[in-house]
């Protein structure tokens, strides 16, 4: 994995995060009238959003086994959250840990 590659998957993980999931039990998508045309639960897109989700969990998971100083500058970076001591230094620490973590992760995710 490129840093570029983990830069682009920390915005989508930032994405993730901001995004406000009530619950509630209710269904995501309206039931509709089938085409006919291809099984919903077994379409592209579906298959795509799983493999993403994956690959942002496990990243979730990675910066939570950071140490807290790290994960507190990209916290702030991507989040806006407080900005920690030493942040630039913290926060190229982590990236650089990261690179190395999400890469195994998310290699062994798509072995699996």
């Amino acid at each position: 994995m490129t840093l570029e590659d983990l830069l682009d998957l920390l915005d989508e993980w930032a994405k993730w995060m901001r995004h406000d999931d009530p619950g509630l039990g209710y269904p995501k998508k309206s039931i509709g009238i089938s085409t006919g045309g291809a099984s919903s639960n077994d379409s592209f897109e579906n298959m795509l959003e799983q493999s993403d989700n994956q690959r942002i969990k496990a990243l979730n998971a990675a910066i939570y086994s950071l140490d807290n100083e790290e994960s507190s500058a990209l916290y702030h970076r991507y989040l806006k959250t407080k900005k920690p001591f030493y942040y630039e230094l913290k926060l190229q620490i982590a990236l650089d840990k990261l690179l190395v973590i999400v890469d195994r992760k998310i290699y062994w995710i798509h072995c699996v």
